[in-house]
């Protein structure tokens, strides 16, 4: 229970790395808050959460929307008293190349991926402070190389980690720790949806099994097993790091 006590709120929490995470910290001793904009997947895992004993809440945000974004934080205050950690997960990807990505598409990968995040953490510090907790900001592979036809969204990914950098320095003297989580290629739906809008999804899986040396893809239980790491008190003195899981990629 290396979490007891503790409050978590996540974002993009109903589904991947995101639901991994939430359904972990849960079984650890949190009481969680999870937030995702579709609302029936969230209220559907908040009940089977519930059903199997934990305490666990859903709620409905766009946490590109400052205004819904103080909402979450504050019904989560309301509901459990205070905030532990922060989990930013909320993210897309979609695939395209600089030349062929339209504004409208770049825009909404900037509010999703970054002033979502951005937004999130400005929110929750007031509370954050007073629990001295942390904030963990996802990142990826693509925040540390090159990423043809997925330039947008390497430019969030390398957004986020030096937020969390940048944060951590602002940050530590009131004992909140901040730092990134990479993740590698992880079989989840959010994968799945960026291998098929490459145009090509059998090659693109293939292109990115070749890149990983320990000839897997990684599962959302990877990554939430590393978010628990970070939130843990056995993280105690790691703030503004970025914590790459990924099977090796980036050590080629």
């Amino acid at each position: 229970m290396r979490l007891e006590g503790k409050v978590a709120l996540v974002t993009g929490g109903n589904r991947g790395i995101g639901e991994a995470i939430v359904r972990l910290f849960a079984k650890e001793g949190a009481s969680v808050v999870f937030a995702a904009r579709r609302a029936v997947l969230g209220e559907q895992m908040e009940q089977s959460l519930i059903d199997e004993g934990y305490p666990a809440h859903f709620f409905a945000a766009d946490v590109r929307d400052e205004e819904s974004v103080e909402g979450l934080v504050r019904n989560t205050v309301a509901t459990y008293g205070k905030i532990d950690i922060v989990v930013n997960c909320a993210g897309i990807a979609p695939a395209s190349t600089v030349e062929s990505m339209d504004v409208e598409t770049w825009d909404n990968l900037m509010a999703t991926n970054v002033r979502s995040m951005f937004l999130v953490c400005k929110h929750a510090i007031p509370e954050l402070r007073k629990t001295r907790g942390c904030i963990i900001n996802f990142g990826s592979t693509f925040a540390m190389v090159g990423a043809a036809g997925s330039a947008g969204y390497a430019l969030t990914k390398a957004a986020a980690v030096n937020f969390s950098k940048s944060l951590a320095l602002e940050l530590a003297g009131d004992g909140i720790r901040v730092n990134a989580l990479c993740p590698g290629g992880t079989d989840t739906e959010f994968l799945r949806d960026w291998l098929a809008s490459s145009g090509d999804a059998k090659a693109a899986e293939q292109w990115l099994l070749d890149r990983h040396p320990l000839g897997r893809l990684g599962t959302p239980e990877d990554q939430a097993k590393a978010a628990l790491f970070l939130a843990s008190d056995d993280a105690s003195f790691v703030t503004g790091h970025a914590l790459l899981v990924d099977g090796g990629y980036t050590a080629q």
